[in-house]
């Protein structure tokens, strides 16, 4: 096992309650001994040659920030002999951010991800947070170590606000936004096509915006639209979670899928689950090797659309549906929903329009 990308749960609470989102809010938060223990554990995975990712994800993990501190020491001080190029990273819906967490973050050079949907954050999110989410992003400016990016998540309530929502965002600043189309509620034939004439807008002023700067502010539309070969998750291969409770996923989705979906009941939950931190540590040889060729099945050209293998599909080489987020419409991993099929080809679309008008620069 060589991992290039860990991350640490710190808690299943949340300052907000997002109209879209399928987390479980609880109360579990991750203790400073399982902090230790699975770092003394999974550091020597981490690769030693290759860019490694730490990240610190909730629920909202402000709430716990005490455990990221300690994280990040701990890893710190391994560190310090081996040297390892660590990039730590955050996702946070930035309420909480204070001006000694934004130096903490910069101190340690954080990538750092705001939940942030544009004009439509009182809509989707929280109301009343549009403000505070201007004034974070006028706040990180004075912390350049800081490797800002933005999140934003739009649904067929809010996607009439979707163009106009991430051209506000560029406008103000925002240079890093990727974008994410809700695949949990049904989307009727004129939302779709909303969702086309959005995407179009879109593409409209990001050639312009091309042209005139050469950088591309959307992270969606900077991934070749040919693509490098069938996509195929690293989960349980190059990656791993801790989730509060001290249990050990191959990404971080997969435990608030199965929280989400049934837990234990659910009928794919023993194969895609490591288990407890402590029993995985115990029996890492028989455990890993059970589990992870479960995770090795997650490719672009293993999956299905109603009976049919994605690998027939034209597309194949272009398209990168993560497992877990089909599996919320599809109700299977390993499956996609015609609904996820539909939404994925209108924006693989958009992205060869744009690699078009921005003369195959993009």
């Amino acid at each position: 096992m060589k991992l290039s990308n860990l991350t640490f749960i710190v808690t299943d609470a949340c300052n907000f309650n997002c109209a879209y989102c399928v987390q479980k809010k609880e109360n579990n938060t991750i203790s400073h001994t399982c902090i230790d223990t699975a770092v003394d554990f999974f550091y020597p995975f981490l690769e030693q040659e290759e860019q490694v990712y730490i990240g610190f994800y909730g629920g909202e993990p402000l709430l716990a920030y005490d455990k990221i501190t300690t994280a990040v020491q701990l890893i710190g001080e391994k560190n310090k002999i081996e040297n390892k190029n660590i990039t730590f990273s955050v996702t946070t819906n930035g309420v909480l951010l204070t001006d000694e967490m934004l130096d903490f973050f910069n101190r340690h050079s954080f990538a750092l991800t705001l939940s942030f949907d544009g004009l439509a954050q009182d809509t989707g999110r929280k109301k009343g947070t549009m403000q505070k989410m201007l004034r974070v992003m006028e706040q990180v400016r004075h912390f350049p170590r800081i490797d800002f990016e933005i999140n934003s998540v739009f649904t067929p309530r809010t996607i009439p606000m979707f163009s106009d929502s991430l051209r506000f965002i560029i406008e103000r600043g925002g240079e890093g936004i990727t974008f994410n189309i809700n695949n949990m509620e049904d989307w009727s034939p004129s939302d779709l096509e909303i969702l086309k004439k959005e995407l179009d807008r879109l593409t409209a002023f990001l050639t312009s915006y091309y042209k005139e700067t050469g950088k591309i502010p959307v992270t969606n539309f900077r991934v070749p639209v040919s693509g490098g070969g069938v996509f195929r998750c690293g989960a349980g291969k190059e990656r791993m979670a801790v989730t509060p409770d001290g249990k050990i996923w191959g990404c971080y989705l997969f435990h608030d899928y199965f929280r989400a979906c049934g837990g234990e009941r659910h009928f794919q939950y023993p194969d895609f689950s490591f288990g407890p931190l402590e029993e995985f540590i115990a029996d890492f040889g028989r455990r890993y090797a059970e589990t992870v060729v479960h995770y090795e099945g997650l490719r672009q050209d293993f999956f299905q659309v109603e009976g049919k293998h994605c690998f027939l599909c034209r597309d194949v080489k272009s398209c990168m549906v993560c497992p877990v987020n089909a599996a919320y419409s599809s109700g299977e991993l390993g499956k996609i929903s015609c609904r996820q099929c539909v939404l994925n080809k209108i924006q693989l679309n958009a992205r060869k329009n744009f690699q078009v008008a921005s003369d195959g620069q993009g």
